[in-house]
């Protein structure tokens, strides 16, 4: 890679998820009756912020000590972003499920492109694999493919109307099962096996999973409601 390209790697891959999130936006905007150019502007609004997410998360969770300024926790974007589209949704009376649902996705991709960033950089390093040194255990290479997947798997839901403000929930699952996993394998401030991104995992997963929980109740709930409305006007 170019030393220039190099040098401001972040810089790239986060224009590469703006520009990116943008052409998502304008292709989907009538789900949200958006203009083009308000695409263009959530865009811009969408990669800043998640950017601002993930550096306060480091910050606060380094106990707001100097040295934690300059990093970077993805689990800040995964807890922080949602706030913002909940608010947006109301705030402009757009469904909240359909918000959800097209912001999860380059949501997701923006996050794929900061672990990219991590293997440019050299951060975030798998820990030795005993007796197969200098051999790291590749947990930076597996959370992209982890992020490619469930991208492979749920945009395709999400173009085609049908994913019913399931994805960030499910994201949130499925990246908090992984992260626990994976988490065993990383290098950390710690000598100990299990540090403080595992409780983040642990707490992603269980929100994603009691959302997804409660969504299928009323999903049920309103299947009754329907069925016993469609019974009366029978009688």
């Amino acid at each position: 890679m170019p030393a220039i390209l190099k040098d401001h790697a972040l810089y790239v891959l986060l224009g590469l998820a703006a520009v990116c999130t943008m052409i998502w936006l304008c292709l989907l905007r009538k789900r949200l009756s958006m203009k083009w150019y308000t695409a263009l502007l959530l865009a811009i609004a969408h990669v800043a912020y998640g950017v601002f997410c993930v550096k306060v998360f480091a910050f606060a969770e380094s106990g707001f000590a100097k040295e934690g300024f300059g990093a970077m926790s993805l689990f800040g974007a995964v807890f922080l972003m949602p706030p913002a589209y909940y608010l947006g949704a109301r705030c402009t009376k757009r469904p909240v499920a359909e918000v959800f649902d097209l912001f999860a996705i380059p949501m997701i991709f923006t996050l794929l492109c900061a672990r990219c960033n991590c293997l440019v950089a050299g951060c975030c390093q798998g820990r030795m694999i005993p007796g197969l040194a200098p051999w790291r255990w590749p947990t930076r290479e597996l959370e992209v493919v982890f992020y490619l997947i469930f991208l492979a798997l749920e945009a395709p839901k999400v173009i085609k109307g049908v994913s019913r403000g399931l994805v960030y929930p499910r994201y949130m699952a499925a990246y908090g099962s992984f992260r626990f996993v994976i988490e065993c394998f990383r290098t950390a401030n710690t000598n100990s096996l299990f540090h403080v991104s595992h409780i983040w995992a642990v707490i992603s997963l269980a929100i994603g999973f009691g959302i997804l929980l409660e969504i299928k109740q009323q999903e049920k709930r309103n299947a009754n409601q329907s069925f016993k409305q469609q019974n009366r006007k029978k009688r």
